[in-house]
């Protein structure tokens, strides 16, 4: 991956014309401080086409998507990349009598609120949140989870 498709779908503002295509830098007047998300990269990179958030009918033409160079274009620092957070309990399941009962355990541990040996079961070291909206949630530990 190149740095100018790291750059699709970074927010950006017209700074300039200057280094655009004649047909853009036309209508420079119109353009100059909108702002818009970079949706592709054209011209072997060189080249940014832009949607702006402005509405078809403000726009010259009508037209929302228009390429600049980059050295037009004023980018925002890419959003930071976090994690996603680790759930309070993943789900872990038992087999009863009845069928498959969904319990509340802590993330690495093999044993659920309830005291029933379901231990989670990971994927790829990802396991499913615990959910005490489902109807074969284990009533323990819906009650234990939500602090009832």
């Amino acid at each position: 991956m190149n740095w100018a498709s790291m750059r699709v779908g970074r927010r950006a503002v017209v700074i300039g014309a200057v280094h655009s295509h004649a047909r853009t830098r036309a209508h420079a007047p119109a353009l100059i401080g909108r702002a818009g998300v970079v949706v592709a990269v054209l011209r072997g990179g060189s080249v940014a086409l832009l949607q702006l958030d402005d509405a078809p009918h403000d726009l010259p033409g009508g037209t929302r998507r228009w390429p600049f160079h980059w050295g037009d274009l004023a980018l925002d620092k890419p959003d930071e990349v976090t994690a996603d957070p680790v759930p309070a309990y993943v789900a872990g399941f038992e087999k009863t009598a009845v069928g498959i009962v969904q319990h509340a355990v802590r993330p690495g541990e093999g044993v659920a609120l309830c005291s029933s040996s379901a231990g989670p079961s990971p994927v790829c070291g990802w396991s499913l949140a615990f959910s005490a909206n489902i109807s074969r949630a284990c009533p323990k530990c819906v009650a234990l989870a939500s602090g009832s």
